[in-house]
């Protein structure tokens, strides 16, 4: 890409320079976001707290709205006074390594000279020939960018590890420089559906912090709210954290069957990109997935069903995983993962099971599929980035095959089981639990039985509601 082209690329996407305060107005993004008949304005927050200098990761589903999150960001930048012409955005899906640099060069002739800068380039992971080793020279040997405040994003996972080794001691004073960006978690999308009181007082808890005084006192203080929230966690199984899926659930009860098909494109053109496989392949996998949710996977099924061997088969779900549109919970060994036994494959939103034509899931495997998804919000709330390393919520299995849906460090000693129901879930929930000398929290529809401190029942709604935020 020469550099004339760059040049008029970003005069023309970064409005701000010419237009600072009418620039949100028009732009697409904000617009879109601003629509949203949301009860109350929604961002995740997630750029709140850059530092001067750093260099941060962001990554993401696509669709999730990463690209709002940073024009909120440049939007509360130059708010607080920072010069427009400071900020550069560029969006590089499907560019070269090489072209980076050229960006380089192009936004300095278009910015002011000395001073520093803040860098938003977008979908950094859609340049597959080294883009870290381009973005690691720059730092090196660009006497501005070195100093420059940089945010990278990218929808993909794929060679994070790597990536962050390559950038080492290139990412400034800051404790958290890698970020993901999920779905919206449960507190947040009640806030923006229910258009009732909700317990705001009750602050989140880490899931370390569900000791039975703790569980006891907090459910006390939610429990007047406990129909409107159960009614909300419900809600949020059908329809689950996307933006766009939440706007169009308030706007017309229906998720935006739009956001379906780009969401399958997706995966069929972004996580498959390099694969050769059919559609009728991709369908079968996720139906596969869909009908497997809450067990161990078998991936050796998976490759007979879809005719291709079984490496191939680990390769298109390990590519699932890298785009995060499905999420792994190992069996546990010592509080740590073994990666011997099967996994447990969920989806990290309800709307990829309505991918597949026909699919109808109860809410049961919904319910626990979500309250996984809390689990990992939480642990990724204390510990930024650590949600791409798939380590930290596992499930239990004992040689009998009794299984605990939910452990792990972190825990602080708590096994979470999902049992969405009412009544009925002590006999064979408490059994397993006590055998692993855990503390156990059951996590049922709607019943809340706190007389035995090593075995406490409260209503998922509730839990997620305390640990999700």
């Amino acid at each position: 890409m020469k550099q004339g082209e760059i040049q008029q690329r970003l005069a023309d996407t970064n409005r701000w320079w010419s237009d600072p305060r009418g620039w949100v107005r028009d732009d697409p993004d904000l617009r879109e976001a601003a629509e949203a008949r949301f009860h109350r304005p929604y961002t995740a927050g997630v750029l709140d707290d850059l530092t001067k200098g750093s260099l941060y990761v962001l990554r993401g589903p696509r669709r999730v709205g990463k690209s709002v999150e940073v024009k909120r960001t440049i939007e509360k930048l130059v708010s607080e006074g920072i010069e427009p012409r400071r900020i550069v955005h560029m969006s590089v899906d499907g560019w070269n390594a090489s072209d980076l640099g050229r960006l380089a060069g192009a936004a300095s002739q278009m910015t002011p000279r000395d001073g520093p800068r803040w860098w938003f380039i977008d979908e950094i992971t859609g340049i597959s020939d080294g883009w870290a080793e381009q973005i690691k020279w720059l730092r090196d040997n660009d006497g501005r960018f070195r100093t420059d405040t940089v945010v990278l994003t990218g929808s993909s996972s794929s060679g994070l590890r790597e990536s962050v080794g390559i950038l080492a001691g290139r990412r400034g004073r800051v404790a958290a420089p890698d970020r993901v960006l999920l779905p919206m978690g449960f507190r947040s999308f009640a806030r923006l559906t229910t258009g009732r009181k909700l317990p705001d007082g009750v602050g989140r808890l880490r899931i370390a912090d569900l000791t039975p005084p703790r569980l006891a006192e907090a459910a006390y203080e939610i429990a007047p709210w406990l129909h409107t929230l159960a009614d909300a966690w419900e809600s949020y199984l059908q329809v689950g954290g996307f933006p766009r899926a939440v706007a169009g659930y308030l706007a017309s009860l229906v998720v935006d069957p739009a956001l379906e098909a780009e969401l399958l494109r997706v995966i069929s053109g972004d996580a498959f990109r390099l694969a050769r496989i059919t559609d009728l392949q991709t369908s079968a996998l996720l139906r596969r997935l869909t009908d497997g949710l809450c067990s161990p996977f078998n991936v050796a099924r998976l490759a007979r069903e879809l005719d291709v061997s079984q490496p191939t088969a680990q390769r298109r779900i390990d590519d699932l995983r890298e785009a995060f549109v499905v999420w792994p919970a190992p069996r546990e060994s010592d509080g740590f993962p073994n990666l011997r036994p099967q996994q447990k494959l969920y989806f990290t939103d309800p709307i990829y099971t309505r991918l597949v034509p026909g699919a109808r899931l109860d809410l049961t495997v919904l319910s626990e599929q979500q309250l996984g998804m809390v689990l990992l919000r939480n642990l990724e709330q204390d510990h930024p980035g650590s949600y791409v390393q798939f380590d930290r919520v596992l499930h239990y299995r004992s040689k009998s095959g009794a299984e605990i849906d939910f452990v792990g460090r972190g825990f602080g000693g708590a096994a979470i089981e999902s049992k969405y129901v009412d009544g009925g879930w002590r006999r064979g929930a408490a059994k397993t639990i006590r055998a692993t000398k855990r503390r156990g929290v059951v996590a049922t529809r709607t019943e809340i039985d706190l007389e035995d401190p090593e075995v406490c029942a409260v209503p998922t709604a509730v839990l997620a509601w305390l640990l999700d935020d």
